[in-house]
């Protein structure tokens, strides 16, 4: 059975692997220079940053089983800082944090060892023909034909490329709105003498920051901080330049600070689609028509883990309809 995923982010490269498990090797696209999603990392001269995912939770138990091979690989890690509310100073609900280590897009790579990735390919067109599914990318290139195909990318990506096959899909993934976060990385020049490393401002623009060197694996020098604007501010100023974004999220953290902290470099970054505001809450894990299916943590619930769960319960799905059966510990 020849399957095409769209995207390498954890539901796909999740639903990647299920499928090797199960004796498919899948085709695996991505428009980015690498897989991640919005789990990738932003290189710079002072290293590399994380400014998208900041951290996960391990709930369910498949999902704990998978990241303690991931934690026996080297690849992710307890993060031990418990984050606080801002200015208020009240801890956050305890509970188990993790990271990838070195970086947050070391557990892309990991997953995606060994899979038939090609990255650097935007999906433009997905149009059904007498040999299959057929994906063009966005010069009109044919990249193959396959039987089925999963979509994992971010809800508005994945409705525009199903409108003219499924339009029941597109119709569904339209529900699940996303919101966008401007994120912007600090580095300073010296480090904040502040008592704590991470939190959640209760009010203001930002909705969270983070003390980079906090994280395991990570450099102290410089000191960086990660800081992600809410939602709300991201969707009223999406269309700011990254100076302008950068400068008032500096003032925002200084106005937090009570005192400015001593920046000698900004970078913004800023995520369209950064997580779903209705997820879908998918029972099955995906939501399909014919041989098309859709996965991601805005089909489940918006998490990390909601996204590999989904990732590989569509992946099942393939494997049932190819009659492959489930993989071996399923």
């Amino acid at each position: 059975m020849r399957i095409a995923i769209i995207g390498a982010g954890i539901a796909g490269l999740a639903a990647a692997q299920t499928l090797r498990d199960g004796g498919i090797n899948a085709t695996v696209f991505d428009k980015g220079r690498g897989p991640g999603g919005r789990m990738v990392s932003k290189r710079t001269e002072h290293g590399s940053i994380d400014l998208g995912a900041q951290y996960f939770t391990a709930r369910d138990p498949r999902f704990q089983a998978a990241v303690s091979d991931w934690a026996r690989a080297g690849v992710v890690a307890p993060w031990t800082v418990t984050p606080v509310v801002l200015p208020e100073r009240q801890p956050a609900r305890p509970e188990t944090r993790l990271v990838a280590v070195p970086r947050m897009s070391a557990l892309a790579r990991h997953l995606a060892e060994g899979l038939d990735l090609q990255c650097g390919v935007q999906i433009s067109e997905v149009t059904r023909e007498m040999t299959g599914w057929v994906l063009r990318e966005r010069h009109g290139e044919t990249v193959g034909e396959f039987d089925a195909v999963l979509l994992t990318a971010p809800a508005p990506q994945a409705q525009s490329l199903l409108a003219e096959p499924s339009p029941r899909l597109a119709a569904e993934a339209a529900a699940a709105v996303m919101q966008p976060c401007w994120a912007v990385g600090l580095v300073l020049e010296r480090p904040l003498e502040v008592d704590f490393d991470a939190g959640f401002p209760s009010s203001g623009p930002l909705g969270w920051l983070a003390r980079a060197g906090s994280r395991p694996e990570r450099p102290h020098t410089p000191e960086i901080w990660a800081l992600h604007a809410t939602a709300a501010w991201s969707e009223a100023n999406i269309d700011w330049s990254p100076e302008a974004v950068a400068g008032f999220l500096e003032q925002a953290f200084a106005d937090l600070l009570r005192r400015p902290p001593a920046v000698v470099e900004r970078i913004a970054h800023r995520w369209r689609f950064s997580r779903a505001r209705h997820p879908l809450r998918a029972g099955a894990g995906f939501i399909e028509h014919e041989d098309i299916l859709c996965a991601g943590d805005w089909v489940t619930d918006g998490r990390v883990e909601g996204a590999w769960q989904s990732g590989c319960a569509a992946a099942r799905r393939l494997l049932s309809l190819s009659g492959a059966g489930a993989p071996a510990g399923e």
